[in-house]
């Protein structure tokens, strides 16, 4: 608010300028964010579109196949030991634990397993595992994708009629779905198997939630829960491949696009899991 001192009356200038400013900034990155996403989807689609038709005319290339475990071995299997083993052990310490032992003191037996399973095996294992890969596999991607295209090896696989979407992008799809799949189950499992571990070291009675565990999940959530899983995984790949093969010539553009994948695949994720959850 600026002091008019000729007519003694007061003008609202500045707030006018900060709420236009931060329209502003707010209108552009909603606009930004959503030809992104539109644009990233539509890679998606012919992503998948174009590695179907290829594995199904090819079904024994092996070099696609090759590409694919490697990614499930450096995002599934790598990532497990240490990183998703200890943090289970510490979701399963902090969270499920205090939880089972908060829920006890109102709730019964079949409630608390209900609880249990739906917050931290349906919701909170997903989301953990989305961020593990994100940091892990995610930026990776991008950045590797982003320095091919800096030295022109995607040029090149397209001059000698190699689709670079089937061999680098295609792959890294199905590895990154399968890991994230894989990941959230063992996360899933183990998270709830150590909580119940610690709430029975404090109430040996608590041993008794290990018989019904398994039992608390139908068919319908499993579904439910590994669509989920794979439409995240995809996600990450996604933002990770486009945003990696759309860097141009500049080094300093694969930062860029790294922080850019990064930030996108995890909001992205977030929105499927609430997706997911308005699901009845």
């Amino acid at each position: 608010m600026l002091y008019n001192g000729t007519y003694g009356r007061y003008t609202i200038t500045l707030p006018l300028k900060l709420i236009d400013f931060f329209t502003l900034k707010i209108g552009r990155w909603l606009i930004s964010s959503f030809t992104n996403f539109f644009s990233a989807l539509q890679f998606t689609l012919v992503v998948l579109f174009r590695g179907l038709r290829y594995t199904s005319r090819s079904p024994k290339n092996n070099i696609v196949h090759q590409v694919t475990l490697t990614q499930i071995i450096f995002s599934g299997i790598d990532a497990f030991f240490p990183t998703l083993f200890l943090l289970s052990l510490l979701v399963g310490l902090a969270i499920t634990s205090p939880l089972i032992l908060f829920l006890q003191s109102f709730a019964t037996d079949q409630e608390v397993i209900t609880m249990l399973t739906h917050f931290i095996g349906l919701q909170l294992s997903s989301i953990i595992t989305s961020i593990i890969l994100i940091a892990r596999s995610g930026s990776a991607i991008a950045v590797d994708l982003g320095n091919m295209s800096i030295r022109q090896e995607i040029k090149g696989l397209l001059l000698l009629g190699i689709d670079p979407y089937v061999y680098f992008a295609y792959p890294r799809f199905i590895g990154l779905a399968i890991s994230h799949i894989a990941l959230t189950v063992y996360f899933a499992v183990l998270s709830m198997l150590f909580g119940v571990f610690f709430a029975a070291l404090e109430s040996p009675t608590n041993f008794k939630y290990f018989s019904v565990l398994l039992e608390s999940f139908d068919s319908i959530e499993l579904a439910l829960f590994i669509l989920k899983n794979a439409c995240c995984g995809i996600a990450i790949a996604a933002y990770a491949c486009f945003f990696g093969l759309n860097v141009k010539a500049s080094v300093t553009e694969v930062p860029q696009a790294t922080q850019q994948a990064i930030i996108k695949s995890l909001m992205l994720v977030f929105f499927i899991n609430a997706l997911f959850v308005l699901i009845p």
